[in-house]
């Protein structure tokens, strides 16, 4: 049996297919193996239960053309059915999850597979090319994006981080939150920002409503930040104080930078000072004290590296650290 390119479903990590994703996403095969394709829509349409008939492959679409930017002129009778064709292509992409999937649990709990492989993961693999586990992951998570959006477009990636949701508090549920998330960003939620509101929610909701609530209460608390990224607190200008001009600002670094010389000229006359007045001292106080001795080198020592760090622009805490 001949191998069909794999499968390649819409993903949160790009926005754009990559060549010949989307002929591999939007052309259904023109025969199926020991199958009787339906007047409408194929063999898929059939098991899935849509109308795939109006499906669009890429190569009936239109060769991109350009329109200059001052062109601002109604679309001509061409352009309305271009603009027609290129949407209905992009309708049928963003249902690839939905579709795929319940194809996926249909031929498997049908075990529609049986005359041509022994397992459904020796089907998958050999027709589709993609693991058992990819396949289960998709007829888990097809009905997440029905429950969320029943046109369908959401992608693997968002209905993943969902999926729990779907599991530990229902199909409702599920759906208020997803709403509540794309109305707190706009309608520009992501599978890393679905995670987050997934993440605030408790061990059990009274009610599906519920849901959306905790998220509202999160986003306002500041606990949600790829949702509602926090506000940035501009200071208020006292009354009465001159606002500060870039000459001024320019001024005060200038300040700053001398005085940060003054200081380090201070410091080295200092280290040497101690540099020269060590000469010759150590082992007599070795001798004299070994115990008080060894206690005040290894002092001198650590002061000695956390000068350096401070000397490389580092913190004392980071010296700390490195000893």
């Amino acid at each position: 049996m001949s191998r069909r390119e794999p499968l390649v479903l819409p993903s949160a990590r790009s926005t754009k297919p990559e060549a010949g994703q989307q002929e591999a996403l939007l052309d259904l095969p023109a025969t199926a193996p020991n199958t009787t394709r339906r007047q409408s829509g194929g063999v898929v349409g059939g098991l899935v239960g849509a109308d795939l008939s109006g499906t669009v492959s890429v190569s009936s679409l239109p060769t991109p053309y350009d329109v200059a930017p001052e062109v601002v002129s109604p679309l001509n009778d061409k352009e309305r059915a271009d603009l027609e064709l290129c949407e209905q292509a992009l309708h049928g992409f963003r249902k690839a999850l939905v579709v795929a999937g319940k194809a996926l649990e249909v031929i498997n709990r049908g075990r529609l597979y049986r005359e041509t492989h022994a397992t459904f993961a020796d089907y998958v693999l050999e027709v589709w090319g993609f693991k058992r586990s990819q396949a289960y992951r998709l007829i888990e998570e097809w009905p997440v994006a029905v429950a969320v959006s029943p046109i369908g477009d959401i992608n693997e990636a968002q209905a993943r981080e969902l999926l729990p949701v779907f599991k530990d508090h229902g199909r409702e549920a599920t759906a208020v939150l997803y709403r509540a998330a794309r109305e707190l960003t706009g309608g520009k939620v992501t599978a890393a920002a679905l995670a987050e509101a997934r993440g605030v929610l408790p061990h059990r909701l009274s009610a599906p409503e519920q849901a959306a609530d905790v998220l509202r209460v999160a986003a306002a608390e500041g606990r949600v930040p790829l949702i509602v990224p926090p506000r940035v607190q501009v200071p208020e200008q006292p009354a009465g104080e001159p606002v500060r001009t870039a000459e001024d600002i320019a001024r005060e670094d200038a300040r700053a930078g001398a005085e940060g010389i003054a200081v380090l000229e201070a410091a080295l006359a200092q280290q040497q000072q101690i540099y020269d007045r060590l000469a010759g001292v150590v082992p007599a106080a070795l001798l004299y004290d070994p115990g008080r001795a060894e206690m005040l080198l290894g002092q001198l020592r650590q002061y000695a590296n956390r000068t350096a760090y401070r000397a490389r622009g580092r913190s004392v805490d980071d010296s700390r650290e490195a000893e």
